[in-house]
Parts: structure tokens; sequence; C-alpha cells
């Protein structure tokens, strides 16, 4: 069966056919399991998982038209088991590793496939690490919580000898690529407006202490983290509540002043991930597939507003954005006129991903212990990416970078002063982004 590719999938088409690099952009799963597993039942249940889903059976084909989607049969997925039980024990987790960072540097070929990969690690008896890769163009990161529920459902069924109890998809991504092909034209047009306006005249971020840019991305990635005390998470969103925004419109706001300061350009644009249309329709929640879009926003510092001018700047800005952010990226990205380069990523350099809540745990298994095992960060789009999430001591902030571009220290550094503007910032949003840099 043949189908178009939706709008998202067709910007990844591109980057994927355009700027082949050594790996491809994938998604991926990681589980520890701890306790009897009982591996034929949980091979079944990842094969339903499959079978339930054709994006996660499809290939892609070059026709006169355009790429197009191509969807195998119900056939479930071949599962690697990898045993590591004739190791020492104090060497198996560490080789667990290997193994995994291995695949997850993969170069997935989208036409000869196969585009999702599966392997149980067996490391005792009782404890088997899992993993699922998935080539982005098929999935987000939301599908992984789709695929986590199901399994949730099929393996204690699968295990007991039950039929499991899991209706079918009403419909299947090929449906949404499908009724994209027929989006409302007068809204995107108003989209496509609103988007060339706001972001006339954009400049690329560059940060006064980065390397020498290289010629092409591929660098493996690095992290800093910092963690926010109770304390100031607590001020933090009280000043959003006095501003009628969101502790994400405050932490917005102090990265664009962050990377200001550290570039001296205030025409940039910050990166965030949106759901996509797709996500907020009832029969489409439940779908594994590419929804996630990505919107540029800038900041407007103009005129060395206070924080507390800037940060009623950045909920209109915020809030406007949403109202128009349907258009996919790839179609914003072609009204910039921006050449491409392999050496920078396209409309922002720099993303910013926040959560509100603590995820839950999403995978429960009876009589099965569920852990995360942490693997390296392989690459990176951005130059830097920055996470805000919530964490028992209060506010857990992951700065990720690519290390081609930014050096450790640097990246400590801006780090610590984003930890001190937002401290500042709370403690007086009266004072000017000129007064602010002053405090440093």
């Amino acid at each position: 069966m043949e189908l178009p590719l939706s709008p998202l999938q067709a910007r990844w088409w591109f980057l994927c056919t355009s700027y082949p690099g050594g790996m491809s952009p994938l998604v991926d799963l990681v589980h520890r399991l701890r306790g009897p597993l009982d591996a034929d039942a949980w091979a079944r249940a990842v094969d339903e998982v499959v079978n339930r889903h054709e994006i996660l059976r499809t290939l892609f084909a070059t026709r006169p038209g355009g790429p197009v989607q191509l969807v195998g049969p119900p056939a479930g997925i071949r599962m690697e088991v990898l045993d590591l039980r004739d190791l020492p024990a104090g060497q198996r987790e560490e080789r667990a590793r290997e193994l995994l960072d291995e695949r997850r540097r993969l170069s997935l070929d989208l036409e000869a496939g196969p585009l999702v990969h599966t392997s149980l690690l067996r490391l005792a008896d009782d404890d088997h690490v899992w993993r699922m890769t998935i080539h982005h163009i098929l999935a987000d990161g939301a599908s992984l919580a789709v695929i986590d529920r199901e399994l949730t459902a099929l393996y204690p069924a699968l295990a007991a000898g039950r039929e499991p109890e899991l209706p079918a998809p009403a419909v299947q991504y090929g449906d949404y690529a499908v009724w994209q092909t027929h989006a409302d034209t007068e809204q995107a047009d108003e989209d496509r407006a609103y988007w060339r306006e706001q972001l006339a005249g954009l400049v690329p971020l560059e940060l006064i202490e980065a390397l020498p840019r290289p010629a092409a991305k591929g660098a493996p990635a690095a992290e800093v983290t910092r963690t926010l005390d109770a304390e100031l998470t607590r001020r933090i969103e009280e000043l959003a509540r006095g501003a009628r925004g969101t502790r994400f419109m405050v932490l917005l706001a102090a990265l664009h002043v962050l990377l200001a300061q550290a570039s001296g350009q205030d025409g940039f644009a910050i990166g965030i991930p949106v759901a996509g249309a797709g996500r907020a329709r009832p029969e489409l929640a439940g779908i594994v597939g590419l929804f996630n879009n990505a919107l540029a926003l800038r900041g407007d510092l103009s005129g060395d507003p206070s924080f507390g001018e800037l940060l009623a700047r950045t909920r209109e800005t915020v809030l406007d954005a949403l109202d128009h952010q349907e258009l996919p990226w790839g179609q914003v990205v072609a009204l910039l006129d921006e050449p491409a380069d392999p050496g920078r990523a396209q409309g922002f350099q720099a993303m910013f991903l926040h959560d509100e809540v603590a995820p839950a745990a999403r995978l429960v298994l009876p009589g099965l212990r569920v852990e995360g095992f942490p693997l390296g960060i392989p690459r990176v789009l951005h130059d830097l990416m920055v996470y805000a999430g919530p964490s028992p001591e209060g506010l857990s902030l992951k700065f990720v970078y690519d290390t081609g571009v930014l050096a450790e220290p640097t990246v400590a550094a801006l780090a610590a002063t984003y930890e001190h503007l937002l401290r500042t910032a709370v403690g007086d949003p009266g004072l000017r982004l000129s007064e602010l840099a002053e405090q440093r």
C-alpha cells in the first residue's frame, strides 16, 4: 500500500536524503526489567505492537511525483537477543551500554530498511535490558509512551496465556498523512503570513565562546546538569502567576537573556517543540507516528526592558505562536529563504524543552521492576538544547550540547549564569536587562 508522506515526514525525508550523515535521527525506548521475565511473552507483546501500528512496518520509496510510504504486512519484528551472562558480573552493565550505544549509532536506509530495531540483553536470569530504536521519520517522543502503554496491557495477558483485551486502533498514521494533503489552505496561508512577519530578519545564533564551526555536524553530544532548589522554583512559579503566565514563560524569557548576553545578539530565535494537531484529535491520541512540530520564538529584548516587561512580551509571543502552530516546521523554514548548511541547523540553533510535571512511570509490569538504563547522547541537531523539569529538589536543568561547537567549560558557565539570572530576576523583576548583565 502506497501512501503520501505527512508534511512533517517530508521535512525529515529532505534532511536525511540531502544531508546524509554517519547515523540516522532516532528515537528509542530503553528499559531495564528486573525479575522473572517471560522472554517469549515479551517478544510476542513487541510483535503485537508492531502489528498494531502500520507506521512501524513502513519503508519509503521514490516515485516520479516524490517519496511515498510503503506499508508492509503485519509480520512482527525480529528481536535480537544478546546473552551477557557468561561475562563476569561486574562487566555486564558496561558491555550492555557499549552494545546499545553501537546500535544507537545506526545509519538506517529509508528505502531498504529496517527502520525499527529491537534487542533484549540478558544480564542475569532475572535482569534484562530491552531496547527499541525507531527512525525519527516514523515516530516522535509521545509515540514511545503509546508503545509503553500497549506493552503494559499486552505482556501480562500473554504471559498468563490470555488473549489481550486491547482494541485495535481506529485509524493509522497513514490516514493522518492523507488528511494532511487536504488541510485547510486558508489557515495555512494565514500561518505563513504570521511566520513570515515574525521571522523576518532572523539571524543565526553564534555564541561568543563557541568553537570554530565545523563544516558538517556529526560530533557527539554531552551534557551539563544543574538543579534549582525548591525556594527558587517556588519564586519562579510565583512570578509566573503574577504575570498571568507559566513557569515555562519565565524560563524561556531568562534563556533569551542568557543567550543574548552570551552572543551579543538579539535577533535570534529559540526553538520549542509542540505536540501538533494530530495528538489533539481523540482518534489519533493513541497512534504511533510523527506528530510533533517545532516553533521558532524570537525574544523581543529591544529598548532595554525590565525582566517583568520582557516576561509580558514573552507571554504574548508564546500565545500568538501557539495560535499558528500547525504550519509544519519545514514549510516555515522555506519562508526564511535561508541556505541549507550541513554545519548548522536552520531557523534556530538552540532549543528549550520543558516538562510541567514529573513524568510518571509509563511501563508497569506485574512481577517486574522497571527501571531506566541511562545511555550516552550520540548527537544533537542543534548547538544547544536546554531541558527543564521537576525534580525532588526543585527544578532540574540539563544543558545538552554539540561538542563540535561548544566546549564543556563554556556550557558549564552558561548553566551557572542562567541560575544566577533567574535568582536575580525573580528577586527584582523590575531590573532592566542591562542591570541584570551588571549583576553577573
